[in-house]
């Protein structure tokens, strides 16, 4: 056996601390080499998987601490009434040595939206993550064990990393049988595209000015209103983007999004419009959501509904609706990227129903008040005599149109159950 003449290639390893850890023996090795043929003087690539053990402060320590602060926060007593001291209470911790070759493109990330975009193949962090999401989804089919799958938005956002340089191996004939690694040298902390740090609130803090619509929205969340359901499941499908790196669970909660959005202003038009919930029961039948949009939202708003070609409704019925499907009753696992496809469809569609609607104000003013409302109108440019006038003369008069529409809704679904 003799030393290749190839030169000596770099090489890089990142220790990965998983989200939680994952029952394998300390220092268990995965490899996996890829199954692609090299260029005439490059080194296949692969993956080198380490899983080292380790026990540190508990996850548990620090809330326990604070809730003992807390407590003695509110007591009226000098003395505390508690123990904060929950040192006994251990944590194990799973760190993935992941090791590959340091063969990133240089201009990868400019041809991409996001760092995490960029193919495997010519990143090795994203290499490296996708290896140890596809040993842990293998691991926890074998075992059926409850575990989440580290992803990039789950993992880090600091991730420590060496540098090193390898000599390749190869037999007299020229078959490869492996590497040594001459030295590690440099190394340092990458930033992962993320700050999804537990220890921080993920959202903006609350003002006193949201007071007037956390109690808005408050009362819609009491009546299980849909137009209060649709921006849940919206922002539930952004978490699972962004904090959890869920791409299928993104994807299937965006299109859930969208059919409570779609379903839930269509009855609010309907209602509107004086129709009784007996005349327009079987519109809203399982499975006719399509028939629903391209037929019933056209003539009600106006518009260009169409499933094909382009625009907002067509490329959310392209990226979310059929993706979603594939998603559901296909088993595909998708993208980051086709994820985000997905939400942004979704923000589109939303944003496309709420023009037609302002478009219809006069039509429906008591649904664009109740949805769009006047701070809503006013950034449009679009408040104007006529909505003045209706939310100062006609609003007061009559009962609540969240209530209304809301007993309109579940009527009309009690005359779609009582038809089947």
């Amino acid at each position: 056996m003799g030393q290749d003449s190839i030169p000596t290639a770099r090489l890089v390893r990142f220790f990965i601390t998983l989200p939680e850890p994952l029952a394998i023996p300390d220092g268990y090795v995965w490899h996996r080499a890829f199954d692609h043929d090299p260029s005439d003087g490059l080194i296949q690539q692969f993956v080198n998987l380490t899983f080292m053990q380790s026990n540190g402060m508990s996850r548990q320590q620090g809330a326990l601490s604070a809730a003992f602060e807390a407590l003695n926060r509110v007591k009226e007593e000098a003395q505390t009434v508690g123990t904060a001291d929950a040192s006994h209470l251990t944590g194990q911790y799973t760190t993935v040595m992941a090791t590959t070759l340091d063969d990133r493109i240089p201009d990868a990330e400019s041809r991409c939206n996001n760092p995490q975009d960029i193919p495997p193949e010519h990143d090795p962090i994203n290499r490296c993550i996708e290896e140890i999401a596809r040993f842990t989804r293998s691991y926890r089919a074998a075992l059926e064990a409850p575990c989440l799958i580290p992803t990039y938005e789950k993992i880090g956002p600091f991730i420590p990393y060496q540098r090193g340089e390898f000599v390749p191996v190869r037999s007299e004939d020229g078959a490869a049988t492996g590497f040594r690694v001459s030295d590690w040298g440099d190394g340092g902390t990458i930033l992962l595209d993320h700050l999804n740090i537990s220890d921080a609130p993920a959202g903006n803090e609350i003002g006193s000015e949201d007071a007037g619509r956390i109690d808005h929205y408050m009362r819609m969340l009491s009546q299980g209103n849909p137009l209060f359901l649709w921006k849940e499941r919206f922002v539930e499908a952004r978490t699972a983007l962004y904090r959890e790196g869920k791409y299928g669970t993104a994807v299937t909660l965006s299109n859930t999004a969208s059919e409570v959005l779609l379903d839930g202003l269509l009855s609010v038009l309907y209602w509107e419009s004086g129709k009784t919930p007996e005349e327009v029961a079987d519109i809203f039948a399982e499975g006719r959501l399509a028939r629903r949009v391209k037929t019933n939202f056209s003539q009600l708003l106006g518009g260009n509904w169409s499933l094909d070609g382009t625009g907002p409704v067509a490329n959310w019925f392209q990226k979310c609706y059929r993706l979603r499907h594939r998603v559901v009753h296909g088993g595909y696992s998708p993208t980051r990227l086709e994820a985000q496809t997905a939400i942004d469809a979704t923000l589109s569609l939303s944003v496309y129903c709420w023009d037609r609607l302002v478009a219809r104000k006069k039509k429906f003013p008591r649904t664009v008040l109740m949805v769009i409302a006047e701070e809503g109108l006013r950034k449009r440019g679009q408040w104007c005599h006529f909505m003045r006038d209706f939310m100062r003369d006609v609003a007061p008069v009559e009962p609540s149109w969240l209530d209304a529409s809301h007993a309109w809704r579940s009527d009309m679904y009690d005359a779609l159950l009582s038809g089947d």
